[in-house]
Parts: structure tokens; C-alpha cells; sequence
């Protein structure tokens, strides 16, 4: 894909927002005040909306470089899967749900990523974190809170568990180093960075196994690791709901300590040894 089509629909807009006549402009407008409503208009509609002739429109998605208003509904169709917030909104979508109907669509979500857990998947992948000669963690944005939050369970009961990449270092200096007996933990849910597909097959090329943490508009990810855990994210609203996906992780840290037994349990102690004497809590 060329640069000019990997750029999203306003930001084509803005490019050539100034030299549009007043009936594109009409119908940009438009499209700018609710860019994720694109995807579910026909042409007609869109235009009948804006207020201007289906010749106009054709003339604007021609100037912004697609061939067709199918091809620009296709590219605001991948925006939205992709889970871009912008498009995510919704014109005339009540974002602020009642307390009530916001409670049921989160235990909804936890129960969605919950029940698909495949109790095989989880005995293998709570024996992997226990015998890893160390394990790393690599999440960006959202799903990097997601990689701490993990990384801050499994210390309690084993060390060598590293968060990557932190102040200033790069990913490569990790991987260089990977090798067989460690583990990577992969949380990736939407957006990802392109970047992500890169570091996941140097880990595989490096046989290291992988556990992945993804949500179920992922593609091609799923393939580079051992074990993977869909969680369902996508809400009602204009943000994705993480509650699944820190419900899974603490599962497994509260599953893998279970099975760490006494070396688990004298490990917890130590730490807890050394709370009291730096004196690091009230």
C-alpha cells in the first residue's frame, strides 16, 4: 500500500480542505463531523445528508484519491475495526450508558473472555511461567499497563521477570538475547503498532515461545505465538474495555502461584521479609 492510500479520510480532507469547492466542502464537512458514520451510509444517503449532488460526492472522493465511495467505505470500515476512537463515535450514539446497562456490558465482557480459556492451554502455559529461565513482557499503549500489571504478579512468586523495552533501551537489545527457556508475554490488543509484528517473529526466529494476549480483529499475529488468549474488548462506546484482559492475566498469575507451590511460597515470604525490614510499607 502506497502512502497516499494508507492515509485516513480526514487527514485527506485537511490536505485539500482549502482548495475544495463549496458543495465538496458541504459533504466534507460532513464526513468530518462523524467519520465513523461513513462506513454505514450509501453513497446516496451520504450525500442526501450533506445536501449536495451525488456528482459532488464522486468528484470529492476522487480528489482525495479513492477510486471509488466504496473504496473510502472500506477504508473507514478497517479504521473502525482497527479500533480507532475517532471512529469508534458515533453522531448519534448515547455514549454514557446508565450505571446499570455499563455493569451489564462489562460482566458480558469478562464472561466472553473467560469462558474461552481452554483449561489445557492454561496447566501448560502455568508450567512454562514457573520453569522459564526468565520471562519478559512486552505490551504498547493500553496493553502496556496490561504487561506491568503481570509483570508485577509473577515477581511475587519467581524473579527474571522483565518489562520491555524501558528508559531509552530498544527491543533488539532484548532479543539478541532470547533464547529457548525464557517466555514472552505478549499483550496486544487493539491498536497495535505496526512495529509489533517485527519484534514477535525475531522472538520466533530466536524459539522462544510466546504467549499472546489478543482481541479477535487480530490478524496474523496469532500464528508467531505458542499459545494465544483472546480477550473481548470492543463496548458500546468509543473506548475498548480492558476489564477481560486484566481479569485473564490475573487468573493466570493466581493459577501459576498455585502450581509454584512451597518454591512459590518461599519466594512470597523473602519479599515480604525484605517489605518489613526497608520498613517500604505503613
Amino acid at each position: 500500500m502506497n502512502d497516499t492510500r494508507a492515509k485516513s479520510i480526514e487527514v485527506r480532507i485537511h490536505e485539500e480542505y482549502d482548495h475544495l469547492p463549496e458543495s465538496e466542502r458541504k459533504l466534507a464537512d460532513a464526513i468530518l463531523d462523524s467519520p465513523g458514520d461513513l462506513s454505514s451510509y450509501t453513497a446516496t444517503e451520504l450525500t442526501s445528508l450533506a445536501g449536495v449532488s451525488k456528482a459532488a460526492g464522486t468528484r470529492l472522493f476522487r480528489r482525495l484519491g479513492f477510486a471509488s465511495f466504496d473504496e473510502a467505505k472500506q477504508l473507514a470500515r478497517d479504521r473502525t475495526h482497527w479500533g480507532s476512537p475517532l471512529y469508534l463515535e458515533r453522531k448519534n450514539r448515547k455514549n454514557v450508558l446508565p450505571i446499570s446497562d455499563y455493569l451489564n456490558e462489562e460482566a458480558s465482557i469478562l464472561k466472553n473472555s473467560l469462558m474461552r480459556l481452554n483449561a489445557e492451554d492454561i496447566d501448560t502455559v502455568c508450567e512454562k511461567i514457573i520453569a522459564a529461565r526468565r520471562i519478559f513482557l512486552l505490551g504498547y499503549r493500553n496493553s502496556n499497563m496490561l504487561a506491568n500489571y503481570l509483570r508485577w504478579q509473577l515477581l511475587q512468586f519467581r524473579g527474571d521477570v522483565h518489562l520491555l523495552p524501558t528508559g531509552g533501551e530498544t527491543v533488539g537489545e532484548f532479543t539478541a538475547d532470547f533464547l529457548p527457556d525464557d517466555l514472552l508475554i505478549v499483550f496486544a490488543l487493539r491498536r497495535r503498532p505496526i512495529r509489533l509484528d517485527a519484534i514477535m517473529k525475531a522472538a520466533k526466529d530466536k524459539k522462544i515461545p510466546i504467549l499472546l494476549f489478543i482481541d479477535p480483529t487480530a490478524r496474523g499475529q496469532p500464528g508467531l505465538a505458542n499459545w494465544t488468549f483472546t480477550i473481548h474488548v470492543e463496548t458500546s462506546s468509543s473506548f475498548d474495555s480492558l476489564s477481560g484482559a486484566l481479569s485473564v492475566a490475573r487468573y493466570i498469575a493466581i493459577a501459576s502461584l498455585n502450581r509454584a507451590g512451597s518454591r512459590g511460597r518461599v519466594h512470597l515470604e523473602g519479599i515480604e521479609h525484605q517489605h518489613e525490614v526497608l520498613g517500604e510499607f505503613e
